[in-house]
């Protein structure tokens, strides 16, 4: 899979939506309810020519096993427990509607996969986001590499991407949805007295299902080696 399960078998819950701080045995929080798919988005988050309840797929950066522990680690370290739902991922599109998915969406991801190799990433700059921290991937540091592989994509989903996904930054979120900025900054001061870079390979492209906060597998989809 595009990083090692949690608890929750072939689901990852989204910590950024609100239902996942009600109580997971609550009625529609359960991973295989299907009929809630449906998230507010903001209108820079909706695709063009989609309807507000259609199903949602993200696509994200499959990287080795490794280098995905040692984000996780980070991220289960710093991110608040309570909405820690999903473990570390980059995220290369947030909302690909499932109209789109056989005609347009599939064959270009199987498309950019057959021409690209997998490639090195570097975790190696930590930044201050407004609420919490990430680690950013420079350019020579498969961040440039990363950023075509958007690009593509982009390009062949011009016409119904949000605004949100026309632009991308490869980063791990580690922290996120803190108030407090002086535990922010606390934090911050820790990681960067500490810090080590951390290197590693992006090997493909998974693909996953939103449900009203989960994150159900569907697919990798490895770069071929040349």
């Amino acid at each position: 899979m595009g990083y090692p399960q949690n608890s929750h078998a072939n689901t990852q819950r989204d910590e950024s939506h609100p239902s996942n701080r009600r109580n997971d045995n609550a009625p529609g929080n359960s991973s295989s309810d299907t009929g809630d798919h449906v998230r507010q988005r903001s209108p820079s988050q909706q695709p063009q020519n989609s309807h507000s309840n259609e199903q949602m797929y993200i696509l994200t950066l499959l990287t080795n096993e490794d280098l995905h522990v040692a984000m996780n680690d980070l991220r289960k370290k710093y991110f608040p427990p309570e909405l820690n739902r999903l473990e570390a991922h980059i995220t290369l599109f947030h909302a690909l509607p499932q109209s789109q998915l056989e005609s347009k969406v599939m064959p270009a991801i199987d498309d950019l996969v057959q021409k690209t190799s997998p490639f090195r990433l570097g975790a190696t700059t930590p930044f201050k986001l407004r609420k919490g921290i990430a680690i950013g991937m420079p350019k020579d540091h498969g961040g440039n590499t990363s950023r075509q592989v958007h690009r593509t994509l982009a390009r062949r989903w011009q016409d119904f991407l949000s605004q949100q996904d026309q632009s991308f930054q490869a980063h791990f979120t580690i922290m996120n949805k803190v108030d407090e900025s002086e535990r922010v900054d606390r934090a911050f001061q820790e990681i960067q007295n500490g810090w080590k870079p951390y290197f590693g390979t992006a090997e493909g492209l998974s693909l996953w299902k939103y449900h009203a906060g989960n994150w159900e597998f569907v697919k990798d989809f490895r770069f071929v080696t040349k």
